[in-house]
């Protein structure tokens, strides 16, 4: 591989990044803060293409007879092999397109430790006359304080995707990321009284009551009873 090439390779990577972060794609590996850092990069490497492009060739300083000076020469313009391996994040990305993380990774994480209720007060649910939209780990930290006081007998519509267990129960779900996909955690509500199950990953509003006395930890999964279930558009960020 010669210089050129190994900056046409940077100028690759730069435009990947450019392309995700100036668009929703990077959202399906990283947290949403992670925008301008990302485009930053991008324009840094985009810039070192330029300068590697545009600097002069390094001078020749053979022997005598200059032999060991085109030997020396033609060393200076070449880079590892390897380098090649640094286009293959951005091949797949542009080729594969992966989507975000989803049913998979929630099935496979579902005996995972459930993140704890924040430290700060839970406060009831403001007043409604219909239901009232509640992320599904927060419905989750509801349940297993006082008892569910703040969501008993409260209509509520929670939103995400479903995913499913191996007895024939499927679930509303959330991922959240605190940084990158890497360090994912999935939260799900299983689904009472409600059949016929939508297709998996596809995306739901299940409106409907808690059921008492299930809660997260232990052999209790937090659950609802569902009074209607509604398919949703996925939204352009899938993680909480």
């Amino acid at each position: 591989m010669t210089r050129t090439t190994q900056a046409l390779v940077v100028g690759f990577l730069g435009a990947v990044l450019l392309r995700l972060s100036l668009g929703d794609g990077y959202l399906r590996y990283v947290t949403g803060w992670m925008k301008w850092p990302l485009v930053a990069t991008g324009v840094v490497l985009l810039g070192l293409t330029v300068w590697m492009l545009l600097r002069p060739a390094p001078d020749d300083h053979g022997g005598e007879d200059g032999a060991n000076g085109d030997d020396h020469a033609a060393h200076d313009h070449k880079v590892p092999a390897m380098t090649w391996l640094a286009i293959v994040p951005g091949v797949i990305v542009f080729v594969a397109s992966p989507p975000s993380l989803g049913a998979y990774l929630a099935e496979r994480r579902a005996d995972d430790p459930v993140a704890a209720a924040p430290d700060a007060e839970i406060l009831p649910l403001p007043a409604s006359d219909g239901p009232v939209d509640v992320e599904v780990a927060e419905f989750m930290w509801r349940a297993g304080v006082e008892e569910g006081a703040t969501i008993k007998d409260r209509d509520v519509r929670l939103t995400g995707f479903v995913s499913t267990d191996e007895n024939g129960n499927w679930y509303v779900t959330r991922i959240a990321i605190a940084c990158c996909a890497a360090d994912a955690s999935a939260s799900r509500v299983r689904v009472e009284d409600y059949d016929d199950a939508p297709e998996r990953d596809s995306w739901v509003a299940v409106t409907g009551r808690w059921v008492e006395g299930t809660a997260p930890g232990g052999k209790s999964e937090t659950a609802i009873e569902a009074a209607s279930v509604e398919p949703r558009e996925a939204p352009a960020n899938t993680y909480q």
